[in-house]
């Protein structure tokens, strides 16, 4: 029998082969991060709900077919968990209201990640409904980060990002709306892969803002979270947002040399914002892509103050749109930092939100023109602050002021793919990282650029010590 905890954090990709090849039974897999699910979970409360039984007889099933030679592919056999606004059995979306709603159907995403073989652990945590900041106060108590336990695991996705960080999981998938999957990802020093807007399906995804919803993948490293994409990607008409378009192999520009591409960096977004702890890694991860060969040249952007002028608006009304009857009728079983955002949503007023819609596509359109005539690739950090503890009361509007710097929804608003990827650690010994963000539907370049960081460095190689 091997080591569990070294079982459980080897990448999927270094797994996969030997699941293939039957070095490593799909059972072994899942008995190890039961394990750590049992051994951790009660510290960290990165899920909700554990499927044990189910992944069990799912493991083995699993491994009965790979003896049959039907191995579906690189994510056979192998647990993720899967953030509680999935439709997927007991789906509670970190609310009371939901405490004991048990889905009818599964998300569509999670049904092409169970056609490709990948095996459900749980439901993870999350923020309530995606946006409401719990606190140790909160009806669902907040998730912790692994690599320190006074402190928050980003959100939303935060039971996504605690428990692929810890090793209770080997992927997970997250929801990103201003930043819910890169900025958990580099709270717990992981991979976020936000992929370009309508990639993924969001049917059966409990909706924040479906104007800049998006859904996707957190995994270890940056090939695993591109598995990851390839298998849960792809057409739905049951999503109105979702793109026609081709699913192609993410991986298959891993590898590729990036001597010569041009990183465009966005600094008018975080020169002025981003604080000493964060910004020394930052800039290290910058030299080292000269190192290795990249040309850095600067991109003119908007500042912090423009991006939250157009993001807010747009979150905080379409927010208020889809909750505020809930609020009404049973607002006193919301946390409060929920019902905050609703009523400023309702607050938000109609030219304000058209306003910052045309803006958003002006800043699209300038981006896209960047890409395609100056740069490959835009790059800043992922946050400009360091991670919060974990509050006893709600932060209020704080998390979205401009002394709580994060550079995330400009690639929200505009539908951008975009990745965080972990380049060190601040003087407390909590993770760093920034974002490379690409051409639409040009997720390839992006995990490229990102891959090629990641081999060079050894923060991939990092996991916390519970």
């Amino acid at each position: 029998m091997r080591n569990v905890d070294e079982l459980a954090y080897l990448p999927i990709a270094e797994l996969a082969p030997q699941v293939e090849r039957k070095e490593v039974s799909p059972v072994e897999i899942a008995e190890a991060v039961l394990s750590r699910i049992e051994q951790l979970n009660p510290r960290l409360k990165a899920y909700y709900t554990v499927y044990a039984d189910e992944l069990r007889t799912a493991a083995r099933n699993a491994e009965q077919e790979i003896a049959r030679g039907n191995y579906r592919g690189p994510l056979h056999g192998i647990p993720v968990g899967i953030k509680d606004i999935y439709e997927y059995g007991r789906t509670t979306c970190g609310s009371k209201p939901l405490e004991n709603y048990v889905a009818e159907k599964q998300a569509s995403s999670v049904n092409k990640l169970v056609e490709n073989g990948v095996l459900i652990a749980g439901k993870t945590a999350t923020y309530e409904f995606a946006f409401g900041f719990p606190t140790n106060k909160s009806y669902f108590k907040p998730t912790r980060n692994p690599w320190n336990l006074a402190y928050d695991s980003g959100g939303s996705s935060s039971g996504t990002a605690s428990s692929v960080a810890a090793g209770l999981a080997y992927a997970g998938m997250g929801s990103c709306t201003g930043g819910s999957i890169r900025w958990p990802a580099q709270c717990c020093g992981i991979v976020g892969l936000k992929p370009t807007y309508g990639r993924v399906s969001r049917a059966g995804v409990y909706p924040l803002a479906w104007s800049l919803d998006h859904t996707g993948p957190l995994a270890r490293t940056v090939t695993d979270a591109a598995l990851m994409l390839r298998a849960c990607a792809g057409y739905d008409p049951a999503d109105p947002a979702s793109a026609n378009v081709p699913v192609p192999d993410f991986t298959a520009k891993l590898g590729r040399d990036i001597r010569g591409m041009r990183i465009g960096l966005l600094r008018s977004l975080y020169d002025s914002s981003c604080e000493g702890g964060v910004r020394v890694p930052y800039e290290a991860a910058v030299k080292e892509f000269e190192r290795i060969g990249a040309r850095i040249v600067e991109v003119p952007s908007i500042t912090l103050a423009q991006q939250q002028a157009i993001e807010w608006p747009a979150l905080f009304a379409e927010t208020a749109a889809i909750h505020v009857d809930n609020v009404r009728n049973r607002g006193n079983e919301y946390n409060p930092h929920a019902k905050l955002y609703v009523a400023f949503g309702l607050l938000v007023s109609s030219v304000c939100y058209l306003m910052s819609a045309r803006v958003r596509a002006q800043v699209r359109d300038e981006l896209i023109s960047a890409l395609e005539t100056t740069c490959d690739v835009l790059m800043l950090p992922t946050s400009g602050t360091p991670v919060p503890r974990i509050p006893e009361d709600s932060p209020g509007l704080s998390i979205v002021a401009e002394d709580f710097a994060i550079y995330t929804p400009i690639f929200n608003f505009t539908g951008l793919p975009a990745i965080q990827v972990p380049c060190g650690f601040d003087s407390d010994g909590l993770p760093v990282g920034f974002q490379i963000a690409g051409k639409p539907f040009d997720e390839a370049t992006v995990c490229q650029m990102a891959f090629a960081y990641e081999q060079a460095t050894p923060w991939h190689a990092h996991h916390p010590k519970l």
